[in-house]
């Protein structure tokens, strides 16, 4: 992004609470400024603020100093999304500032969106369910939806992506990779368990609010608008019951 767009004391605030780890940035223009990551297991209502207030400190910040605010509104963890988001549309409210909504699943795609393969992120949704995305140079294929049983590889069978490569990442690559290679899927990688890229950034949080604001500058000055809300993607119990008598 071209600097001229951001005033020198421009500071963006971003936060991930939506899964397992913790991360917060902030971003000074376009440069990362300083960021934390805790790999805590969705402890966020007992680390967050202390976090997030230490981070200010580091920087030599205060909430009043932060000119926009983004944050991950899921899919994701029920009760972290709703810390983040409640938070978020709180401090932005409050100070007046505006507010992007993120895609977890967005964001933790954003650092890889370079490979040449089909990268499909994806989230435990336990019980062998997955929230999942699919994206390829960068443009959406398949957006944020909860898969569940075989749909995932129904959806890819669709596409004819069986012999493609496909990278997959987030704590719910096993499931997927499982799913996949029982169904005759041969071309799959995956990021490694201790990889960082397995998890969110805040920074990637920021860039992507960055990109909104490239295409709409004038956002900046609206200041806050209306509250996020979170995108859970949930699948309802009676939906499920419904996909099974299909069956």
């Amino acid at each position: 992004m071209e600097n001229q767009l951001l005033s020198n004391d421009f500071y963006l605030l971003a936060f991930d609470t939506s899964g397992k780890s913790l991360s917060i940035a902030i971003l000074k223009q376009d440069q990362l400024l300083a960021e934390k990551f805790l790999n805590i297991n969705n402890q966020h209502s007992v680390n967050f603020l202390p976090a997030l207030k230490g981070l200010l400190e580091e920087t030599n910040l205060s909430f009043n100093d932060i000119s926009a605010l983004a944050v991950s509104i899921g899919p994701g963890s029920f009760t972290g999304i709703r810390i983040g988001v409640s938070t978020a549309n709180t401090m932005a409210f409050d100070l007046n500032i505006p507010i992007f909504g993120i895609s977890s699943l967005k964001a933790l795609a954003e650092p890889l969106l370079s490979t040449d393969k089909y990268l499909l992120p994806a989230f435990d949704a336990r019980g062998g369910r997955v929230y999942a995305t699919l994206l390829k140079d960068g443009e959406i294929m398949i957006d944020d939806r909860q898969f569940v049983d075989n749909d995932l590889v129904q959806l890819l069978n669709e596409k004819k992506l069986q012999n493609k490569k496909i990278l997959t990442i987030g704590d719910g690559r096993e499931t997927v990779n499982k799913l996949l290679g029982s169904a005759g899927f041969s071309n799959i990688s995956q990021i490694q368990n201790n990889d960082r890229l397995n998890y969110i950034s805040a920074e990637s949080i920021a860039r992507l609010a960055l990109k909104q604001i490239q295409t709409e500058p004038d956002i900046l000055m609206k200041k806050f608008q209306n509250p996020i809300v979170p995108e859970y993607c949930a699948i309802t119990q009676a939906e499920r019951n419904l996909k099974k008598n299909k069956n």
